[in-house]
């Protein structure tokens, strides 16, 4: 794989070779992606939705297994009726 740098990213990299952080680009390369991997799986966003995603879920199996109609009420609507049980 060949990739284009803009200048100042090509900076970056060739003063992280000239400190002597890493012994090549690819190694400078390798560790920015590992720690873009390890900031996205500690993003509060990413959280955020997993939280939103297993609300849904829960919402869904308790329609579900009480066997609720949901037809015309929203999200908003069972969310407050989950609330009064």
């Amino acid at each position: 794989m060949k990739i284009y740098l803009p200048p100042e990213l090509e900076k970056i990299v060739n003063e992280e070779l000239k400190i002597g952080h890493f012994r090549t680009a690819e190694e400078v390369i390798a560790e920015a992606l590992q720690a873009l991997r390890e900031k996205e799986k500690s993003s509060p966003t990413r959280s955020e939705n997993g939280a939103q995603r297993e609300a849904v879920r829960e919402m869904l199996d308790f329609a579900e297994k009480n066997r609720v109609r949901l037809g015309d009420i929203s999200v908003k609507e069972l969310i407050h009726e989950g609330h009064r049980l």
